[in-house]
């Protein structure tokens, strides 16, 4: 199957932001900027994953990378990562949270992720969910493991064994989810631990969900391919470039705007902003919106916009939406 993509530490962070169909961005937090995890935490609010825990004195937003993350927002930033849903299940009635925890009330901002989490088996169903108990860096990899499952996202990676000295109690089937989640780049070890139990904070969680972004996200590789897409699902292209050089990705045909909108395009650098070395590149991201059943076609191109010459590099993907 083809890859698709895809508080304030209370209610407020996680509420959806609208999904607006011009090229917006996330304005930044006044609190991430020389952050190793900066990049990682734009990527995740660009592309409205995570949002910000609320504002500081001089009216800025926050994002509070230090703050420890909980299960209800692993929850709700999965469910948006992974588009979690249950059109393949068909129900008697709607299922609600309470049908799965009795920690969860219905009403609760987190209960519908929790309901698709439930559904697609990304966490045991039945008695206590914890919503408010901090995620540790094994439960976390339980989760990414099971969502890429749920979707049937195949992610290719190195077959070798990692040593780690703190991982020899774990039970095989937790030690394959660690494979899986290291061997990827998701979440790694160093210098020999994998530290499973450690608690993990906003800024690491975004940093996640960053490579798992970049991991299922269309790219060059790509270009040509009849990609299909439901209707009403988000997907990503990311496509390299180096705007130092003057070349920068623009779109030149958008194919049915009422087919396929346009939410968000940015420019990231390969490293944060306190590692960013002269003349390097990065990577520049584009979200669709399947809007409307039916073909088009995309086509983006890689060129000085104050030239008359063709492109130097030109991505098209023809795009059907089911």
């Amino acid at each position: 199957m083809k890859r698709l993509l895809p508080v304030l530490l209370a209610a407020v962070w996680l509420i959806f932001p609208a999904a607006a169909l011009d090229a917006t961005i996330h304005p930044g937090f006044s609190d991430t900027a020389n952050h190793p995890a900066s990049r990682d935490i734009e990527l995740a609010a660009n592309l409205g994953i995570m949002v910000g825990t609320g504002l500081d004195t001089n009216g800025a937003a926050l994002f509070t990378p230090s703050a420890a993350a909980n299960k209800a927002q692993l929850a709700v930033v999965l469910q948006r990562a992974f588009q979690l849903d249950y059109d393949h299940i068909r129900f008697i009635k709607q299922p609600v949270a309470s049908d799965y925890y009795q920690d969860v009330p219905d009403e609760s901002w987190y209960a519908e992720a929790v309901v698709m989490c439930a559904i697609n088996n990304i966490f045991p169903s039945g008695g206590n969910f914890g919503p408010d108990e901090s995620i540790t860096r094994l439960e976390v990899a339980r989760a990414i493991h099971a969502s890429f499952q749920a979707k049937g996202i195949s992610i290719p990676m190195i077959m070798l064994m990692p040593v780690f000295e703190d991982t020899i109690a774990l039970t095989q089937e937790d030690m394959n989810m660690v494979v899986f989640v290291n061997n990827t780049g998701i979440l790694t070890g160093q210098n020999g631990f994998f530290r499973p139990a450690a608690i993990m904070n906003r800024a690491e969680l975004a940093s996640v969900l960053g490579r798992c972004v970049d991991l299922m996200a269309l790219g060059p590789n790509d270009a040509g391919l009849d990609y299909q897409v439901e209707l009403g699902k988000t997907f990503v292209v990311v496509l390299p470039g180096n705007p130092t050089t003057g070349y920068t990705w623009s779109l030149s045909q958008a194919g049915d705007p009422g087919r396929v909108a346009l939410l968000t395009n940015f420019y990231l650098p390969e490293a944060p902003a306190d590692q960013i070395l002269i003349g390097q590149g990065g990577k520049h991201y584009w979200q669709f919106k399947a809007m409307q059943p039916g073909s088009t076609r995309l086509e983006l191109v890689y060129a000085r916009p104050w030239e008359s010459v063709a492109p130097i590099s030109v991505f098209t993907l023809p795009v059907t939406v089911r």
